[in-house]
């Protein structure tokens, strides 16, 4: 709790008018049926836990203010996203944290933008910046993704492969991240498969012909496959091991990919990629320690299965303060909200660091880890960053040697 004093609150500069018990009510979108459903366990667990470290902030500073969550739980499509919007909106919601893919945000725009009513969430598409919009992103944009990736490239300079072939699922996030790629690589093919997608029998031979033809004309060790996906990532690396040609070559894979649960918990899977050195790359501001980070990074491990938390089930504790000391001001307007939250970002360093937005709301600053799977002792798989892109400094350094918070919690873990 003295974090949460000490990190969240000490720089906020607003001035809050607040009545005899007021109920600050923040809805949450959460997918528990779709193509995320690995992260809702972390997800659900942060949330409740930004409520209760709020409740017993307010309470020790006797103030009558307590936070309510109500929760929708969708299948990680347009459609559900924006019932579960509808739903939250009737229960009487005046802030909503999620939902979690830019395909959900999508479906929820509409009813957001009618209600008049925020949504702070993790998503990044580009096509999704929009400045007035009723929505914070507290990741920054794809486009910083990809400047992570490009600095990333020309640090390891001598070892990419010539020839990419992506493949990539197809919906708004990976349509535009796909598109997105070929100004920082040699994209020689792109395979499309629909999500929701199990049976990966036709994208893998798609994905065989295009791997197998270049294997032919520039060797495999000149060819590597990108991912774009999310839980399914673990039915396509499984069934991907029967293929020797896909085997023999790296494999990279995006911000959905990254700390992936369903890939460890996989054996087939996770044997593949550790075989196959899938280096992935994630949005992350690992933070000292005893910070907000690891209170939630903490928290998250003790109760779900202990898998290695990712960001996308840590940001939700930001978006819930955030969200409460918007509210907090009793704002009439959703202009209002957007002018509180800049206010906000430009003050308040949160678990994840700094949440400075931009003029489309979206983060403004953020640096990119590089995970590649590595072995234990024990021969147990895990996911170690072994790069770290500097935001602020655009520039990507090797973590070997380098005294870093996430590297060594992971490795003494």
């Amino acid at each position: 709790m003295n974090r949460l004093l000490g990190l969240l609150f000490v720089v906020i500069l607003l001035v809050s008018v607040v009545s005899a018990d007021k109920q600050i009510i923040i809805g949450a979108i959460i997918d528990k049926s779709g193509d995320t459903a690995s992260f809702a366990p972390g997800i659900e667990t942060t949330i409740d836990l930004a409520a209760s470290d709020l409740n017993d902030f307010y309470k020790k500073l006797n103030k009558n203010i307590t936070v309510v969550i109500k929760k929708e739980f969708t299948n990680g499509t347009s459609e559900s996203a924006a019932t579960a919007a509808e739903n939250l909106v009737s229960e009487g919601a005046q802030l909503i944290v999620g939902p979690t893919t830019s395909e959900e945000l999508s479906g929820c725009l509409p009813v957001l933008t009618r209600e008049k009513i925020l949504s702070i969430n993790p998503t990044s598409s580009v096509k999704l910046a929009m400045p007035e919009d009723p929505v914070i992103r507290l990741c920054p944009g794809d486009l910083s993704l990809i400047n992570a990736i490009a600095s990333y490239n020309t640090v390891i300079t001598g070892t990419i492969p010539q020839k990419t072939v992506v493949v990539s699922r197809g919906d708004l996030y990976g349509l535009d991240l796909s598109e997105k790629v070929k100004s920082i690589t040699q994209v020689s093919d792109t395979v499309i498969y629909s999500p929701g997608t199990r049976d990966f029998t036709n994208t893998l031979e798609e994905l065989n012909s295009s791997v197998s033809s270049l294997i032919d004309s520039y060797g495999e060790k000149n060819v590597c496959v990108f991912a774009i996906s999310i839980d399914e990532i673990s039915d396509l690396l499984a069934q991907a091991s029967e293929y020797p040609n896909l085997r023999k070559i790296q494999w990279s894979g995006m911000d959905g990919v990254a700390l992936n649960p369903t890939i460890l918990l996989n054996e087939t899977a996770a044997q593949f990629a550790y075989d196959t050195q899938l280096a992935t790359i994630s949005f992350n501001m690992a933070q000292p320690g005893g910070s907000n980070y690891w209170h939630v990074y903490d928290n998250i491990q003790a109760e779900t299965d202990g898998h290695q938390p990712c960001i996308y089930e840590i940001l939700p504790y930001d978006e819930v303060v955030m969200g409460a000391r918007i509210l907090e001001n009793n704002a009439s307007t959703l202009e209002e909200n957007l002018k509180f939250a800049e206010i906000l970002g430009n003050n308040m360093y949160g678990a994840t660091g700094w949440l400075k937005i931009d003029d489309n709301g979206d983060r403004k600053y953020g640096d990119y880890y590089f995970y590649l799977p590595q072995k234990g002792a024990d021969g147990t798989i895990k996911w170690v960053p072994c790069f770290a892109y500097l935001d602020g400094l655009n520039t990507t350094i090797p973590l070997s040697g380098v005294y870093n918070t996430l590297l060594e919690k992971i490795i003494n873990k």
